[in-house]
């Protein structure tokens, strides 16, 4: 699949004459980002720890649009990570990890690309997706993120307005190279289905947006999504964002993976005082199941509780407080920190819905601003985890990176 899309590409170009090729070249823009990234999670019974350390390199170039009638383009990735920590030769969660010879890979590579038509302003794209919608997200958590291939038209056509419509057919987690099809991380059967079909429109008027989206997970589940955020400013120092968030999921079609009930409510509220944000957030989950999660490291985001604990659990009650500060006109200015406290209860278990999981982050991000070190950033993540159903743990990730743009 990698090699036809980069077919694809060679022969869109090849069909291009002189004059069109001009705009498509002359408008041309290249990225490489690097990424020294090191991830370890020590476990309570201090069996199990898992820890990563790898440094990737990735190269992107997003062509620019042809002069013809409908526009045409180009876009191509090369991801790569190597692994700088010893071989544990266990399931990390971070690099690829062989079930048969039950080895740990020593690296990683992701090749993508995607052909890309523009009429007005509605664009056709069909190839390499890192899609971040509500229904489906790309996972940049770790170091290589989770990558897509299929078809997606935007449209920006009508005034406020962006419709969106695609079809995935198959997703590589961060923590592989190959693609495969659709299925649940949680399902009773790990069936798997040929394509996420979905539909959308994003609403913004004044300082409030609209969006809802519907999903079809073949023969599996379908899934309607409904948010409203509103901003206001108070003044040049206090402004508030609030979210409010509903999943409606429930089995359609075939039903592969049986009987599917989720509703997730959910809301969260940022009110920053010039350097200082205070947030409060709560959701909850109720149905006859837990919340259907797409398998290979696809996350939810859009859940509002979730972080290295996901809070999406059946009956599930959560909320969260946390504390951001911005030293902006500071001596440390390009330094944020967050402080934040998720407990989630009333989970289901087969005694009854006594199931509890907490969390406490704290997490401190640093760009640079020095023009010798523009585009490099630090950043740190320390999480402690509890869950009443499962192992503790203590988690950090610590990345350094760096961007270059031409």
């Amino acid at each position: 699949m990698k090699i036809q899309n980069l077919v694809l590409g060679i022969m869109a170009f090849a069909c291009l004459n002189s004059a069109t090729q001009a705009a498509f070249i002359e408008d041309t823009k290249g990225q490489i980002y690097l990424k020294n990234f090191y991830f370890d999670r020590d476990y309570s019974d201090q069996t199990t720890d898992l820890s990563n350390w790898s440094q990737a390199i990735s190269l992107f170039v997003n062509s620019g649009y042809t002069d013809t009638p409908i526009q045409m383009g180009l876009d191509l990735s090369a991801r790569y990570a190597y692994r700088l920590s010893p071989a544990k030769d266990i399931v990390d969660n971070v690099m690829p990890y062989d079930e048969n010879d039950h080895k740990q890979a020593q690296d990683q590579l992701k090749l993508g690309g995607a052909v890309k038509f523009k009429y007005s302003n509605t664009e056709l794209k069909i190839g390499e997706f890192t899609p971040k919608l509500p229904i489906v997200h790309t996972d940049v958590a770790m170091q290589l993120p989770t990558t897509f291939l299929g078809g997606m038209i935007e449209s920006s056509d009508i005034k406020n307005t962006k419709i969106t419509v695609g079809r995935l057919t198959k997703v590589s987690g961060r923590n592989a190279e190959d693609y495969s099809k659709f299925q649940l991380s949680n399902g009773t059967t790990k069936t798997k289905t040929d394509a996420l079909n979905f539909i959308g429109a994003d609403y913004d008027y004044k300082d409030q947006q609209f969006r809802y989206f519907f999903a079809d997970l073949e023969n599996i589940y379908n899934q309607h999504f409904l948010s409203y955020e509103y901003r206001h400013a108070f003044n040049e120092n206090l402004r508030l964002k609030s979210n409010f968030y509903m999943f409606d999921t429930y089995d359609s079609g075939d039903s592969l993976e049986g009987n599917i009930d989720s509703l997730a409510l959910a809301t969260i509220h940022m009110l920053t005082y010039g350097n200082h944000t205070f947030g409060a957030g709560y959701k909850h989950m109720s149905g006859d199941t837990k919340f259907p999660l797409l398998a290979n490291w696809v996350p939810q985001l859009y859940l509002a509780n979730w972080s290295v604990g996901t809070y999406m659990q059946q009956d599930e009650h959560s909320w969260q407080i946390r504390y951001d500060y911005d030293f902006k006109e500071t001596p440390f200015n390009g330094l944020k920190s967050t402080l934040r406290y998720y407990y989630g209860d009333n989970i289901k278990t087969a005694t009854g819905n006594n199931g509890v999981e907490k969390e406490l982050d704290f997490i401190l991000n640093y760009e640079f601003s020095q023009p010798k070190l523009k585009g490099f950033s630090l950043s740190w993540l320390i999480a402690d985890y509890k869950n009443s159903t499962s192992k503790d743990y203590l988690e950090n990730r610590l990345s350094a990176t760096y961007t270059l743009t031409f």
